[in-house]
């Protein structure tokens, strides 16, 4: 009887195995109708559009609300370094990633974006006004991801105080700020179908072994309005900007796209169309989507920095009121 087992065991066992090696080496979920893929990509670009021109606005955000004339003794300049993040809704982003069996590094509900900005501000002549300019550039690859990040922009504050007689300054500034952005990860081993048709044929598509880049793009025209108040080694400061911006975001797939025959899809001229018909693009590579939006955003910024002779430091926190996200920047500069 125990030998019955025994034997029993070892036979369940290398019929597992069996089927493990005969199975196929990819894994595959439900076709999937192709339009809710263009409707993940619809909602990721239209939340993301909310949060791209809030990024934008990192960097620049000094605590003087104005730094005085570069043709004054000493002239008045300074360079610095910011780093920081602002946060996005990461559910559009994790629906749309799903599709093809991704998911983020990090899922918290809020999704960190970090940046940096390299700036400078230089004093104006004759009239009370700075300029600024900054930029930043990132392209990491972690293990399991890659992200890329360039981000320029500058503004002119003009001076409503000047702080000359009392340490309150207030300006309202112009500026406009460009912001490109990627993160892409890949899926060895996984296939989905999606399935769509035109007025006459159905179809099914597959896509394996996808390798996706979500990106993001926006320019904005910015005004702001700041005050500050120079308090000893310490100057408080508190800011309101709002944005116009035109902006764009969605996807692209590098993936072998084949119908359920296995047959490359690319052949099928009557199926590709019909996905374009979907605002989708189909190449030999894979399949792409970006969508435009442009919209209004509106934030509240502030903060302090402490003064140590010709060093400031600057600690500054962001929040957006149209989709209420946050962001903190840190930063430190060289300023007479």
């Amino acid at each position: 009887m125990k030998n019955n087992i025994k034997y029993a065991r070892i036979s369940i066992i290398c019929l597992m195995i069996s089927l493990f090696i005969a199975s196929p080496v990819f894994s595959q979920s439900q076709p999937q109708p192709l339009k809710n893929l263009q409707n993940s990509v619809d909602n990721f670009s239209k939340k993301l559009a909310l949060s791209m021109p809030f990024n934008s606005t990192m960097g620049l955000n000094w605590s003087d609300a104005y730094i005085g004339q570069l043709l004054d003794l000493p002239p008045h300049f300074g360079v610095g370094l910011a780093v920081g993040f602002t946060t996005i809704d990461s559910k559009p982003a994790e629906k749309l990633l799903n599709q093809f069996g991704l998911e983020l590094p990090m899922d918290f509900g809020k999704f960190p974006l970090p940046g940096y900005t390299v700036e400078g501000r230089i004093g104006g002549f004759l009239l009370p006004f700075d300029v600024g300019l900054k930029i930043g550039y990132l392209n990491m690859k972690p293990a399991d991801y890659e992200t890329k990040y360039f981000l320029v922009g500058g503004d002119v504050r003009y001076a409503v105080l000047k702080g000359d007689v009392f340490p309150l300054k207030v300006s309202a500034g112009l500026g406009f700020n460009h912001l490109r952005g990627e993160i892409g990860l890949a899926k060895k081993g996984f296939a989905q179908e999606f399935n769509f048709n035109n007025d006459i044929s159905s179809y099914t598509m597959r896509i394996s072994d996808p390798k996706v880049n979500l990106s993001w793009e926006t320019s904005s025209l910015d005004i702001k309005a700041q005050a500050s108040f120079s308090l000893a080694i310490i100057t408080p400061y508190i800011g309101i900007g709002a944005s116009y911006a035109w902006s764009k975001a969605g996807y692209k797939a590098d993936a072998k796209l084949t119908d359920e025959l296995d047959v490359p899809l690319i052949q099928d001229k009557d199926a590709v169309n019909a996905i374009k018909n979907y605002g989708i693009d189909v190449s030999s590579k894979g399949l792409s989507s970006i969508v435009d939006v442009n919209n209004f955003s509106a934030r509240l910024f502030g903060g302090l920095s402490f003064n140590l002779a010709v060093v400031k430091i600057d600690l500054t926190g962001m929040y957006n009121f149209i989709d209420s996200q946050y962001g903190v920047t840190f930063g430190t500069r060289f300023q007479l």
